[in-house]
């Protein structure tokens, strides 16, 4: 029901930490999305929260019986009057704001995908908003007040002895960024502080600590809180690392897990000769895992894939797998999260055969069938030290190239191309003509 950022593991943490603190009150600065006040709910506790921002402001004044105060902006009425009747200054405006950060970013931008977003959202509104208020009046969550204040004064207020439990925003400006489109369509009367700065998330870290009982955590990893350190969180392969800390806590360590299936179908091996015609098989996403963690790069963190495929020849050996999942924001392409070649071979080139595998017409019509929509087109991220990607050059258009996110590679490569324009014997007549050449050995 509430969105947030913090993993699950988090809350169990929580929990599990709490359990050793004195009942009485707990205060809750920067609360959120109010994760710990779920994760502490019917523990005995009297929760106290505060924080600044539009969104939690709503919720934590609706759960403590205040007015929300929150209205439509009179510049957005032309747009989405049909809000209005929704707002009560109570549950239905707080599910109005919840639904609004789903779809209020595409409200006055150009683009099909962003006029669909917002008339899906006004066709179905009155069902929608029926159905978040009653999850709502569902909540267990308890507050025994809640203040839009900001967190570095009301720090200040909090009894020396009682416990902290806090998740700062992680980066500066991060809650600002975040509800943006609720500060644009909606007015209130929203509190005046500056926007917390990468130092004074530390600042506020140490004076969160300076008590007997507290718990924190951030994706900032913090040396002068190394003494307390008492778990890392990365509870998927892409997650950034949370960092625990705690004045009194069990050690935890959580890493991600993937599951895996044995792939019995041979390989293609060093001294096999490539045979047509070429053969697409499904993969469980077990077997998948099994075979990315033998062949892709460690460096290169895996994805969840829609949909993935095993590449064979006409001996029924596997040649390599390629991986799709829908495009977030091109209703008619389909993303490339991973594709492979086996290896060794006697095939320098072979990963060129799997990208013309999965841009065939055969991948295509299994990509239209798995995603319910018409694909035309693929495209692709690559990580290389390198300005061009050997691997694609030739076969997908180079869209953009910038400076990699990602540790260990100096660009970061954006690969667009067209889906459907050769079936699979039309991709093996092309490689084996340019790129298919063995590798020539040579005997003592």
């Amino acid at each position: 029901m509430f969105q947030g950022t913090i993993p699950g593991p988090m809350r169990s943490i929580v929990r599990e930490t709490a359990g050793s603190w004195p009942r009485g009150p707990v205060y809750v600065p920067c609360c959120g999305n109010f994760t710990i006040e779920r994760s502490v709910a019917g523990m005995g506790f009297a929760l106290h929260s505060s924080d600044v921002s539009i969104y939690t402001s709503a919720v934590g004044r609706w759960l403590t019986q205040q007015p929300v105060g929150i209205q439509l902006r009179e510049q957005s009425r032309n747009e989405l009057g049909w809000l209005a009747e929704s707002l009560d200054d109570g549950v239905g405006t707080v599910a109005t704001l919840m639904l609004g950060t789903r779809f209020l970013a595409s409200v006055g931008r150009e683009g099909l995908w962003h006029e669909r977003v917002v008339r899906s959202y006004r066709e179905q509104w009155k069902a929608k908003h029926a159905e978040t208020v009653e999850r709502l009046s569902g909540s267990d969550i308890e507050l025994a007040s809640y203040e839009v204040e900001d967190v570095r004064s009301w720090l200040q207020k909090v009894p020396r002895d009682a416990p902290v439990c806090s998740f700062p925003p992680f980066y500066g400006g991060g809650y600002e960024k975040l509800y943006e489109p609720l500060e644009a369509h909606f007015t209130w009367d929203a509190p005046e502080y500056e926007p917390l700065s990468d130092d004074d998330v530390v600042s506020v870290l140490g004076a969160i600590t300076d008590r007997p009982y507290w718990l924190t955590a951030s994706n900032h990893d913090v040396p002068e809180l190394h003494p307390y350190l008492r778990g890392v969180i990365k509870a998927t392969p892409r997650a950034a690392p949370f960092y625990v800390y705690a004045s009194q806590a069990r050690t935890r360590i959580v890493a991600p897990r993937q599951p895996i299936e044995p792939v019995k179908v041979p390989r293609l091996r060093e001294g096999d000769e490539l045979v047509g015609p070429l053969r697409l098989s499904l993969l469980k996403p077990g077997q998948f895992n099994a075979l990315r963690s033998r062949y892709l790069n460690p460096r290169i963190a895996p994805g969840a894939a829609n949909l993935a495929l095993a590449v064979k020849d006409g001996g029924g050996r596997l040649l390599g797998v390629f991986a799709m999942a829908p495009s977030t924001f091109t209703p008619d392409e389909a993303y490339v999260l991973s594709d492979f070649a086996v290896a060794p071979t006697d095939y320098p080139r072979l990963s060129k055969l799997i990208v013309l595998a999965a841009t065939s017409a055969e991948a295509q019509l299994l990509c239209q069938r798995a995603f319910s929509r018409r694909i035309r087109r693929v495209a692709t991220t690559a990580f290389s030290n390198n300005p061009v990607s050997m691997k694609y050059r030739g076969l997908l258009r180079l869209h953009k190239r910038s400076p990699s996110n990602e540790d260990g590679w100096k660009f970061q490569l954006q690969y667009q191309g067209a889906m459907g324009q050769h079936t699979l014997a039309e991709a093996l007549q092309m490689w084996a003509k340019r790129w298919g050449a063995q590798t020539t050995k040579t005997g003592v």
